[in-house]
């Protein structure tokens, strides 16, 4: 029997994973940036979210002793291979592992309202709310026009981005805002309410809140800051053979992939 020749052969998840994000932004290229309802926008935004969860698993797994990726490295990687393990084990927020990745790197942690940081915390909180959220209306006013707010929190953190569906001319002269989950319809033709709408509201009614956010520029958005957030991770790394895997494995497959 001849030599054999073993190879130790690793494929990372998160590209495949953000490739799957960026193709379905890309399928809406044709569209409106801010018109609503492309379902292609919810899978980009979800599938962006994953891919940079399965991102900092894997640059700490390659950060790691427990591979054969490794060469004498810095001690700043091995410490932080050892923060994202115990952060791993604590279950720790996605948003906490990239604060302690970034102080073992650097020595310091992201400032929460700048980018990437903020970026990258909105996506996320849109996203847990997209995928593990409960409904929460809120029913107000601003000026002489009803307001319908569900979930505020996505609203309020995505309008001052410009991303969210824009209502053409002839929805905005009633509401201000609308979206909500589908039952709305039928509470809005409540007797206690009756007065309050417009009694041609079903013609101006968004029936999911998710039809607000399925817009090309929250895709793109959600894109762009992924590719943000894991280009200034790689960055930071020390000059060694971890550093150049990363950016073999993710530099390329991360870039920004919107002008």
């Amino acid at each position: 029997m001849g030599n054999e020749i073993t190879m130790a052969f690793w494929p990372p998840n998160a590209p495949t994973l953000f490739s799957i994000a960026v193709d379905a932004a890309k399928r809406l290229s044709g569209a409106a940036p801010r018109a609503g309802g492309y379902k292609d926008a919810l899978v980009s935004l979800v599938f962006a979210a994953a891919s940079l969860e399965a991102f900092l698993n894997e640059i700490a797994y390659l950060a790691g002793g427990k591979n054969s990726f490794r060469a004498p490295e810095p001690a700043i990687v091995s410490a932080f291979a050892q923060v994202m393990e115990e952060a791993e084990e604590s279950r720790a927020s996605i948003q906490s592992k990239f604060q302690l990745g970034n102080l073992a790197l650097t020595g310091t942690t992201y400032d929460k309202g700048s980018a990437p940081y903020q970026e990258f915390s909105d996506l996320i909180a849109v996203r847990n709310l997209l995928m593990h959220g409960k409904s929460n209306e809120r029913f107000s006013r601003v000026g002489d026009k009803p307001v319908m707010l569900n979930p505020a929190s996505v609203l309020d953190r995505l309008a001052s981005k410009n991303l969210l569906h824009e209502a053409p001319p002839e929805h905005q002269k009633g509401f201000v805002a609308i979206a909500g989950e589908s039952f709305i319809a039928e509470v809005l033709r409540n007797e206690e309410l009756e007065g309050m709408f417009p009694k041609d509201v079903g013609d101006r009614m968004m029936t999911r809140w998710t039809f607000v956010i399925g817009t090309r520029a929250v895709a793109e958005w959600a894109c762009t800051t992924v590719s943000s957030m894991a280009s200034d991770l790689i960055d930071k790394a020390p000059p060694g053979r971890w550093k150049e895997i990363m950016e073999a494995q993710f530099g390329k497959a991360f870039a920004t992939p919107f002008a």
